[in-house]
């Protein structure tokens, strides 16, 4: 098996998540997703820098997108392993480099052994999916002892409180669509951290970042681009107007328009170490898929490699 090519992890899982308005089929995805990774790199990027990644770890990339972060980890771990997973590894596809191995993987039915990964980073994933506390429990029983569990959500709080109607209705209509088709849950991540130590992790940390949009604003065409994906969803089921919809676009060429649209709430934690006492009880996990890969891994994993104050702690930065 060559590294960075698609490994076929049985018959292709149905992808519940790319039949909504976020189809990975659609014409404007493949662009949300690269902005979005625009816009999300560089904390990610801080906050696995701050857990003193090594040359030889094993990481798994779940829900990889189109691959930036990926990609990242392969350059940071030369001697290591990198997996990275998707429903659709379309477009990872010569975008992830060659220490990369893309593994089409449906992480709500198909599992890992324990102790497989010594970094296992999960971003915009969990708030998708009805079963996301079970996943967030599978993915920290996947750790090796003393490995870390990188966690990054968006969460909407921000535009309860928008001075600008227009942007704020077509923002919470599109929660309310989301809710509705594909069960996303953006007032989850918040909570985090407790999700983490319910888990059975330690030493949390949490980064929280507002992302604006407006105002030549890295999240401006991001927003463009999403609520004109979203809007035949919004005028068809009558959650928004086509005077709504519109009024909410024209904000984006209004150059007195800025505002604080979304959270990305970031939580880190690791797996205790033999050294750490015993481990506390963790959520259920999920039946293992009888069809599941081995990831090949080795047993043992670091030993408290990572900071013990938990990494970087400087919150929206």
């Amino acid at each position: 098996m060559g590294a960075g090519a698609a490994i076929a992890g049985g018959p292709a899982p149905a992808d519940r998540h790319g039949e909504g308005e976020q189809a990975h089929a659609g014409p404007t995805e493949t662009r949300r997703l690269f902005l979005l990774q625009r816009l999300l790199d560089p904390e990610t990027k801080r906050i696995l820098t701050g857990l003193r990644i090594r040359p030889d770890w094993r990481c798994l990339e779940l829900g990889a997108g189109v691959g930036s972060v990926a990609r990242w980890l392969g350059e940071q771990c030369p001697d290591g392993r990198v997996v990275a997973t998707d429903l659709d590894v379309g477009p990872l596809a010569g975008a992830v480099g060659p220490r990369v191995e893309v593994l089409r993987h449906d992480v709500t039915a198909e599992a890992f052994p324990t102790g497989s990964f010594d970094l296992i980073h999960i971003r915009m994933l969990l708030f998708n999916l009805p079963a996301r506390d079970a996943v967030l429990a599978r993915a920290a029983d996947w750790l090796a002892p003393g490995g870390w569990l990188v966690v990054e959500e968006p969460d909407a709080f921000p535009i309860d409180s928008s001075p600008y109607p227009a942007f704020r209705r077509a923002v919470q209509a599109g929660e309310e669509l989301a809710a509705r088709t594909e069960g996303m849950a953006t007032r989850w991540a918040r909570g985090l951290p407790e999700y983490l130590r319910a888990a059975g992790l330690v030493d949390l940390g949490l980064s929280v970042k507002i992302q604006h949009a407006g105002n030549g604003a890295g999240g401006n065409e991001f927003w463009r681009v999403l609520l004109t994906q979203y809007g035949p969803g919004l005028l068809g089921t009558g959650l928004l107007t086509e005077t709504e919809l519109a009024a909410a676009l024209a904000l984006f060429d209004d150059p007195t328009f800025v505002d604080a649209a979304h959270a990305t709430v970031s939580a880190w934690a690791r797996r205790p170490t033999f050294g750490d006492g015993p481990r506390p009880r963790a959520g259920p996990s999920a039946a293992r898929s009888a069809g599941t890969r081995s990831s090949g891994a080795r047993s043992s994993g670091p030993q408290s490699s990572g900071p013990r104050s938990s990494g970087p702690q400087s919150a929206g930065r």
